[in-house]
């Protein structure tokens, strides 16, 4: 009988969490060009090594951090939009949601660490948007080809320019320093997208 393969390891959640907590303090401290993998196993107490067996980039580390923190918290835990029939209220409850997490001077770090993580490394991006960004733009794009179908937006408008524009807003006010007016921004800025996406009388 051939010689049975060991098994690795197997990852302790309880220690995940550590990691993933000690970088968001980290990050909130020191913001994301002061925090290191070092500095995470450091602070929580564990080798360097055992950090990059979970996230092989201090970008993917970012990623997963802030989604357990900040964006777990937004409305559908950051991911999904609410589907109550209508249009307008869902989008204006996950906007609303989106920007007094973000006005929130404990969070404002967690966000812009992602801005600056997807502007030092390519890798990082793709990893940034494939598990952060990707799923929720194509959340919102989901949400907007129901209402579409539901004959609350028009067939002929742009789901993915729509979904830039509001997600995008949000980001703007976070790297300007203008969290604090997000909420009011946002709000002006879903009724103006909501003007212009409503089927014309002609339409569905």
């Amino acid at each position: 009988m051939g010689e049975v393969r060991r098994r690795g390891r197997p990852r302790s959640a309880t220690a995940d969490q550590a990691i993933l907590e000690a970088t968001r303090e980290l990050l909130v401290e020191n913001g994301y060009a002061g925090l290191s993998m070092e500095g995470v196993a450091a602070r929580t107490g564990v080798g360097k090594p055992t950090v990059y067996r979970r996230w092989p980039s201090k970008g993917a580390l970012v990623a997963e951090a802030v989604n357990h923190g900040f964006l777990s918290a937004t409305p559908g835990h950051g991911v999904g939009l609410p589907d109550t029939g209508d249009i307008e209220d869902d989008l204006r409850e996950w906007v609303r949601g989106y920007a007094l997490l973000a006005a929130d001077p404990r969070h404002t770090p967690l966000v812009l660490a992602l801005t600056a993580a997807a502007a030092e490394s390519p890798q990082d991006a793709e990893v940034l948007y494939r598990h952060l960004t990707g799923p929720r733009h194509e959340a919102l794009v989901e949400r907007l080809r129901r209402a579409v179908e539901a004959g609350q937006v028009g067939a002929d408008a742009d789901l993915d320019a729509v979904a830039d524009a509001v997600t995008g807003a949000l980001l703007y006010q976070l790297l300007t320093g203008n969290a604090a007016a997000s909420e009011r921004r946002a709000a002006a800025l879903v009724d103006i997208l909501l003007g212009g996406l409503r089927p014309t009388s002609g339409g569905a």
